[in-house]
């Protein structure tokens, strides 16, 4: 017989973060901080979407909120605005009826509540919610807002809500592991650091294995496990032996997009040897089926393409053939607008035109700039500042400079200010690509 462990992959590392929780969180701590790898975040969301529900079993009532994180001064009070939204919405309310948990709780003093010391208001208000429900309610709040790691004052804002906790409301947040940002909370605040641990590749492994193994969906999952893990080994016979076999498995599905994921998986593993002719081999292979499945109407293929375009010009840009990899971007920013993908436009275009400057073109250099520029500046702001336009201004503003275009400058300068802060232009590219990586 399986063990517990074997059959429910998914289940068992929910239990094991509960257990985790109820050995070392008491009433006492302020702040729950999980420990994660970046693998582990959509089950640390997960848990958190568990124990709001009616499935949830850790006795204190959990509320999570992931509004993007806006300023020190506002923040509170968009949690608070979140908070008044789902206590005032019918649908809402009905979701929450099998808990017998919607309390005569009276959200008058909080309406209209001033951005002015905004952190204390949303406490109270949350403190004053659980009390209504039992005085001796614990309430955790998951603050999860999007692309946190780049922004140093949310650190700066939870440390001033851990001033004024209130004892019946605890945080829960979460660092990835290899760069926290909320490590080094001072000794006299009560936190609980909670290391996940969830070995989340082998969870996939356990989950793939589940399926019929006469599929070919699951016999390719393993062959493109199997190809990872030989490239953890450095052993290429595998590589290749896994390889093959996926593509072999993949083509009997009669899908383009299949073969041109394993392709893609066989590539990279090469890539990550640094074998880059082996790799860009598979990668042009990765691009044919692509090409070929757009005639059969494949709706898989448009996302794989835009790969295959994107990792040929990461290749050519180690090996630095800059002319290539230029190509291989300009087609991937192509691609990117026409699937209405902003993000990957930008990255690909900026990219396209730093090919182009070590290139020793500098018109080029400046049109794909100035391009991108325009074409994304109508999008929201709240979305653009989690992207790559930051690092797109920046060499705007500095274009501009270089041209002695004052009018230019001032315009860019007034758009990266409303959406980055004054200090805009010293944010470093590090930091750009923490916010990037850790947006989901």
């Amino acid at each position: 017989m399986g063990t517990f462990n074997d059959e429910n992959p998914i289940t068992y590392r929910i239990e094991k973060m509960r257990k985790n929780w109820v050995e070392n969180v008491c009433d006492a701590t302020q702040i729950v901080r999980w420990v994660l790898l970046k693998d582990e975040v959509r089950m640390f969301k997960a848990f958190s979407l568990l124990e709001a529900s009616d499935h949830g079993q850790i006795p204190d009532l959990f509320l999570n909120f992931d509004s993007s994180f806006s300023t020190e001064e506002q923040y509170g009070h968009d949690l608070l605005s979140s908070w008044l939204e789902i206590w005032n919405s019918e649908d809402a309310r009905k979701e929450v009826e099998y808990a017998d948990v919607i309390p005569d709780w009276d959200d008058t003093p909080y309406r209209d509540a001033p951005i002015k010391d905004s952190e204390k208001t949303f406490l109270e208000a949350m403190s004053s919610f659980a009390t209504s429900i039992d005085p001796k309610q614990q309430l955790v709040l998951g603050i999860m807002p999007t692309g946190y790691l780049g922004e140093p004052g949310f650190v700066e804002w939870v440390l001033t809500c851990l001033e004024i906790m209130p004892e019946n409301l605890k945080f829960m947040v979460y660092d990835l592991a290899d760069r926290p940002k909320l490590h080094q909370i001072p000794m006299d605040f009560k936190v609980t650091t909670l290391v996940a641990n969830l070995t989340m590749s082998e969870a996939t492994k356990e989950i793939v294995r589940q399926g019929d193994l006469n599929d070919p969906a699951v016999g390719v999952n393993l062959c493109i496990l199997n190809i990872s893990e030989a490239a953890s080994d450095k052993n290429e016979d595998d590589i290749h032996h896994w390889g093959k076999e996926g593509i072999e498995i993949a083509e009997k599905t009669g899908l383009k997009s299949i073969v041109a994921t394993v392709y893609l998986a066989y590539g990279s593993a090469f890539y990550q040897l640094k074998k880059f002719k082996e790799a860009l081999r598979l990668y042009e292979s990765a691009e044919e089926q692509a090409i070929g499945g757009k005639e059969e109407e494949d709706i898989a293929i448009p996302a794989i393409l835009l790969q295959t375009y994107n990792f040929q010009a990461a290749t050519y840009l180690y090996t630095k053939k800059y002319d290539k990899a230029r190509e291989f971007y300009i087609m991937a920013s192509e691609e990117s607008l026409k699937q209405k993908n902003m993000a990957m436009y930008m990255e690909a275009q900026r990219m396209a035109s730093i090919m182009s400057e070590k290139l020793n073109d500098e018109e080029k250099a400046f049109t794909l700039i100035s391009e991108t520029y325009e074409v994304c500046k109508p999008y929201d702001k709240l979305i653009l500042k989690f992207t790559s336009m930051l690092l797109i201004c920046i060499r705007y503003h500095e274009f501009a400079f270089e041209r002695k275009n004052k009018e230019l400058l001032n315009e860019i300068d007034k758009f990266a200010t409303e959406i980055w802060g004054d200090e805009w232009k010293d944010i470093s590219q590090k930091e750009v690509y923490e916010n990037i990586l850790t947006t989901e």
